[in-house]
């Protein structure tokens, strides 16, 4: 296996990141969608955009040169996202740009971290579960098509 480098998102690199996350959500939440809202996300333009406008407090993850994960965290604390694509989980990609957040998040001065999974997405509160992070609440949301829950989770950093 080729060596994972982590690395600052560039501006250059939203599409890609986009990509990621799509491909990413859809293969853990897609039996949770109904077609249409599946098809939607697929096709929806709109991470891209997201993605472009906030690159700065992105890292991503690649392998062989392509991009393979990215992780968003801000220096508030916020990490609001954290993808790795499907054929490259369970290789240490996921656990090695929660690090890099995390550290970025210390090194800034923050001194708790939080974050929002879905309660249905048993894999990642276990991920996060196990690095020490607590459940701080819920939150149910309707999006047309598709109810979920979230849960809430903090981490203190100081």
């Amino acid at each position: 296996m080729s060596a994972i480098n982590i690395r600052p998102a560039r501006a250059h690199d939203s599409e890609a990141i986009a990509r990621v996350v799509k491909e990413s959500w859809l293969a853990t939440n897609r039996r949770f969608l109904p077609e249409d809202s599946a098809k939607a996300v697929m096709h929806g333009d709109r991470l891209a955009e997201i993605t472009a406008m906030h690159w700065q407090s992105i890292h991503v993850a690649e392998l062989d040169g392509a991009v393979v994960g990215a992780v968003g965290a801000n220096d508030q604390g916020h990490m609001w996202m954290l993808y790795v694509l499907p054929d490259c989980q369970g290789l240490g990609i996921g656990s090695a740009l929660y690090s890099a957040a995390i550290d970025n998040m210390r090194k800034s001065g923050t001194r708790k971290a939080m974050l929002e999974v879905l309660a249905a997405n048993e894999s990642a509160v276990s991920f996060y579960r196990t690095r020490g992070w607590v459940p701080e609440g819920r939150r149910t949301e309707h999006i047309p098509g598709f109810r979920f829950t979230a849960v809430r989770m903090g981490l203190a950093l100081a």
